[in-house]
């Protein structure tokens, strides 16, 4: 596959996220990318407390679920927000290796 395609960039960026059970669909590159959500990091401690503080609001706004519209839209949009700069990130990091080589 090759390393500038979508799909591969996608692949980088399932497996920083944890969204690719492992086990169920082992991968090579796994190897290399590990999971940043992996418990106890700073991005799983960073997650935890940011659905704590949207069940808090979801709670104060009335949603019998804590979940409120509104809030779980502002999640969402958030980590699209993650994966639309996660990809950017990798363009640029390829564009800059391969003007180092050059």
């Amino acid at each position: 596959m090759d390393k500038n395609s979508a799909d591969f960039k996608m692949l980088v960026y399932d497996l920083m996220n944890g969204s690719i059970d492992l086990e169920m669909h082992p991968v090579e590159e796994s190897r290399y990318v590990k999971n940043a959500y992996e418990e106890g990091s700073d991005c799983d401690q960073a997650y935890a407390k940011a659905i704590k503080a949207c069940e808090r609001l979801g709670e104060r706004l009335g949603a019998p679920s804590g979940e409120d519209p509104d809030v779980e839209c502002i999640m969402n949009s958030m980590l699209k927000i993650q994966e639309i700069l996660c990809m950017k990130m990798y363009e640029y990091g390829w564009f800059f290796a391969k003007s180092e080589k050059e």
